[in-house]
């Protein structure tokens, strides 16, 4: 994150805290704790910006969801599997014993998401009473998108009452959060209670149902969506780089349109079928993604900062191409201990040597393995892809000159400052953002549902072509099926979103989840690597855990058994 954007967001996040809003783990409480009501914000734009800020933090706080734990969810596909070492919590997934009382999906990625609801819960409810003044009567006529402002002038309309465009703004924010956090939780977890209210607003939380599936996308998600584009802003001025635009709702209704468009399991174990109108609407959303009037598109353009330009969103925050990425509290706390992203260091690992042949010297940082690529997907990628290039890291010059190897490694996880040993940096504190929708996805999202109305066209093979040219690829075909062109388009989405928490999701939707991850390669050979420095080759090379078959009520999660414990009215998962 931008340094000033960092601290800015840090002293807000520090102030809800003192006030409360921040800190309550379990949202489903029969006694909620934390609420802010209308007295404790000031009736400003600094106030509503100050509770919209909880929900954003929240994706990368910690341990929790991004910061740490979701990657869990893609353990045991064809793309990721863990070290061969077997410890708590990933035996839990590399076994397929996914289980109600496993504790860290619950601490780790159920509550947090939960915590983001209530929060924009929350924060909706306090916005929506400020009592806001015409925009004609504001002190100053000033557009956020306007990028010239002084900040003695932000100070003075951050302290000035909100005006009514500003308060539409935020709250169009606020609900592109909620629907994100939901459209998480019904892919992760199926059937679940539809709130929308803060809870101690709510009579029945003892007693309250878990809704359908598609009552939570109609009624939430794409109600939210729907409700927030027209009030979003386009871009924000550099002081805000990372709050939503319209081209962040229309990337993220794009996606759920295709998930609607696709295969998923409900809560009692039946395989269902996604419902083709869908995919007009994903090809229309992902089309105004495109089309944005942000300025957001494509990193192409190599430099002497950025020479491969396909990794140039993990390197520089809040590219032109991010349409969602979060930041985080790096340094805010000390070593183990500290609020950057903990999940670099779960996708460190050491044993270069098993991948070199030889001993080598290795990064730096602590390493435990959790999330590592598979040879599946090392395999992946075509000859003289520079998206590989980027994401399979296995060898890197250190801080003193030296020359580091590993197995390959997700790239996208990694933080140099830290695997590069570089001076006082500290070994679970990455300062990294995690980039979760991009102008890319707006691509692939665009060709995929095309394909499906109209088949291959110019226009969906061309959005295509251009990350294959951006990697250093040559076109696809001019000429192909239907059916030929759609397993393109999953090809180039499995190497150009590797690493990105999306593997599992396109295999449930797309029924793949157990045919591919089933069937994944589970050994590297020395041909993988062509700096191989032993004289002789070897071709059982194991690096991560062997795979073991996917069982189909897996393609969704139990509901953790605490929160079944406080709706005993609730059924469990199909399988659990």
């Amino acid at each position: 994150m931008r340094k000033d954007t960092l601290q800015y967001i840090k002293s807000l996040v520090l102030g809800l805290i003192t006030l409360g809003l921040v800190g309550c783990e379990s949202f489903l409480e029969e006694d909620p704790r934390g609420y802010i009501t209308k007295d404790d914000i000031p009736t400003t734009y600094q106030g509503a910006i100050m509770l919209a800020s909880a929900p954003y933090e929240n994706w990368v706080s910690g341990g929790n969801l991004y910061g740490r734990w979701f990657m869990m969810w893609e353990t045991g596909t064809d793309d990721q599997s863990a070290q061969t070492f077997l410890s708590p919590p990933m035996d839990t997934y590399l076994l397929h014993n996914a289980n109600p009382d496993e504790q860290f999906y619950y601490s780790g990625i159920w509550a947090p998401l939960w915590k983001g609801v209530a929060d924009c819960n929350n924060a909706l409810d306090v916005i929506q009473q400020m009592p806001s003044i015409d925009d004609k009567d504001n002190v100053i006529d000033w557009d956020e998108d306007d990028q010239t402002i002084s900040d003695d002038t932000k100070d003075v309309i951050f302290n000035s009452r909100i005006t009514k465009s500003q308060q539409e703004a935020v709250i169009a924010e606020v609900k592109v959060l909620r629907a994100l956090y939901y459209y998480h939780l019904v892919r992760m977890f199926g059937d679940l209670p539809l709130v929308t209210v803060p809870m101690n607003k709510l009579s029945n939380l003892g007693s309250i149902e878990r809704s359908d599936v598609m009552d939570i996308y109609n009624e939430v998600i794409i109600r939210d969506l729907e409700e927030a584009i027209p009030h979003l802003y386009h871009f924000h001025s550099s002081s805000f780089k990372g709050r939503f635009t319209k081209a962040s709702a229309y990337v993220l209704l794009a996606d759920v349109y295709l998930t609607l468009a696709g295969k998923r399991y409900s809560s009692q174990g039946v395989p269902l079928s996604g419902d083709s109108k869908y995919y007009p609407l994903a090809m229309s959303m992902a089309d105004s993604a495109i089309n944005n009037q942000g300025g957001f598109e494509l990193c192409t353009t190599p430099s002497a900062e950025y020479p491969n330009p396909y990794g140039q969103p993990w390197r520089q925050s809040f590219s032109k191409e991010s349409l969602i990425e979060f930041g985080n509290l790096s340094g805010f706390g000390i070593g183990g201990q500290g609020e950057g992203l903990m999940v670099v260091q779960e996708a460190m690992m050491g044993g270069g040597s098993q991948f070199w042949g030889v001993n080598v010297k290795q990064f730096h940082g602590s390493a435990s393995g959790y999330y590592l690529p598979t040879p599946d997907l090392f395999r992946a990628f075509e000859e003289g892809d520079l998206r590989k290039e980027f994401g399979m890291l296995v060898k890197s010059a250190d801080a003193e000159g030296d020359t580091c190897y590993s197995i390959p490694l997700y790239h996208k996880l990694l933080d140099p400052v830290i695997y590069r040993g570089e001076t006082g940096f500290q070994r679970a504190d990455g300062n990294i953002n995690i980039v979760l929708y991009r102008i890319a996805d707006a691509k692939l999202i665009y060709a995929e549902a095309s394909n499906e109305v109209n088949g291959p066209t110019a226009r969906a093979i061309d959005e295509i072509n251009q990350l294959r040219n951006r990697a250093g690829l040559e076109d696809l075909p001019a000429s192909m099926t239907k059916d030929e062109f759609r397993e393109r388009i999953w090809q180039e989405r499995r190497v150009e979103l590797h690493g990105e928490g999306k593997r599992k999701f396109d295999l449930v939707r797309t029924d793949r989840l157990k045919i591919l991850s089933d069937s994944r390669d589970l050994y590297y050979s020395s041909s993988d690597n062509p700096e191989w420095k032993s004289n002789s080759g070897k071709d059982n090379i194991l690096v991560n855990y062997i795979c073991l078959p996917y069982p189909q009520h897996e393609a969704i999660w139990p509901i953790p058994r605490p929160e079944m414990a406080l709706h005993p009215n609730w059924k469990q998962n199909y399988g659990y």
